[in-house]
């Protein structure tokens, strides 16, 4: 059985991975929900809305979404004032978005899980010398580094 506190935790871990890839964009969700800035919206401009389809969607679905999205934006807002500067140095050589977070073997070259996870994909080489990846394993930088 799922206990609340277990069923909190899952939500935080889900918004965690979700809010750190760097394909997730909030703005998606926020288009969805036919929300757009003051800037780009026009009168006679229409905007795709989940609002419009009550044929296919319920309005608790529509809820739902609208929770999830205050969530996460809730949780990105959080992160970006508890997460400490980084150095240059420490992020990802391909993106430049996320931290380093994974290291192939066997030519020990870094970048985030992301960018190695979607390169894996469709390639086995490494990124920088070529070498057929045969392992990621998880990165941490060394203390006092």
């Amino acid at each position: 059985m799922l206990t609340a506190g277990k069923a909190a935790l899952m939500i935080a871990r889900a918004a965690s991975v979700l809010l750190s890839d760097p394909c997730f964009q909030l703005h998606s969700i926020q288009h969805l929900l036919g929300e757009t800035e003051a800037s780009t919206a026009g009168a006679d401009h229409k905007h795709f809305s989940l609002h419009a389809y009550t044929d296919y969607i319920s309005a608790e679905e529509e809820q739902k979404v609208e929770q999830m999205l205050a969530f996460l934006t809730e949780e990105s807002k959080q992160a970006a004032a508890t997460t400490a500067p980084t150095s240059e140095d420490d992020l990802c050589p391909i993106c430049y978005a996320h931290s380093i977070s994974a290291i192939f073997k066997p030519c020990s070259h870094k970048s985030c899980k992301a960018c190695i996870n979607q390169h894996l994909m469709n390639n086995k080489d490494c990124f920088f010398c070529k070498a057929t990846i045969t392992g990621v394993e998880d990165y941490s930088k060394p203390a006092g580094s």
